[in-house]
């Protein structure tokens, strides 16, 4: 099946994502045409509603921390049915952006610490505490598989601002 992207607008991204019953090789295939778009578009992260999926999954190439605090891009790694716990209360603000919302990037709030519990590409569970840069595309991504944007969590006035480049995204990309 050839799988696009979705863009803001489209209803699926605003569902929340099935569970994955099982990792088998639709799954796989679907991780397969994931890694295909998200390099196509040179994102950084994808989730599974993001091609039009409803289904749990996503990935993202971040593998760490560059000296000039910045994210440092590696091969793809996959979360199916990701539990997120938030660990402390500390927050931070940068910047994001969105496959599915393009040309468009703002500051968002999020937590610095959490942890995580997946499945990975071959069904095996895994966890891990992850911070910063590390979390952030983890709760970008898993936002998708609740049918959240990022614009959802910038502050009201900019996304007011942003009404009419949001207009012109779902018009564009309407089929």
């Amino acid at each position: 099946m050839a799988y696009e992207l979705c863009y803001f607008g489209n209803p699926v991204l605003r569902q929340k994502a099935s569970e994955v019953a099982e990792v088998n090789d639709e799954i796989k295939e679907l991780i397969g045409e994931m890694i295909r778009l998200m390099k196509k578009y040179n994102g950084m992260g994808i989730a599974a509603p993001q091609i039009g999926v409803s289904k749990r999954v996503f990935i993202h190439t971040v593998r760490g921390i560059g000296e000039d605090g910045y994210p440092v891009y590696g091969s793809p790694k996959v979360y199916i049915n990701p539990k997120i716990t938030v660990v402390g209360d500390e927050e931070w603000t940068e910047g994001e952006g969105c496959l599915s919302l393009p040309k468009i990037y703002e500051d968002v709030t999020r937590p610095y610490k959490i942890k995580v519990e997946a499945l990975d590409e071959d069904g095996k569970a895994f966890e891990e505490e992850v911070d910063g840069w590390l979390a952030r595309p983890v709760l970008h991504e898993n936002d998708h598989l609740n049918g959240v944007l990022f614009i959802d969590r910038i502050l009201p006035h900019r996304k007011k601002l942003l009404a009419p480049q949001l207009k012109k995204i779902k018009k564009k990309f309407s089929k």
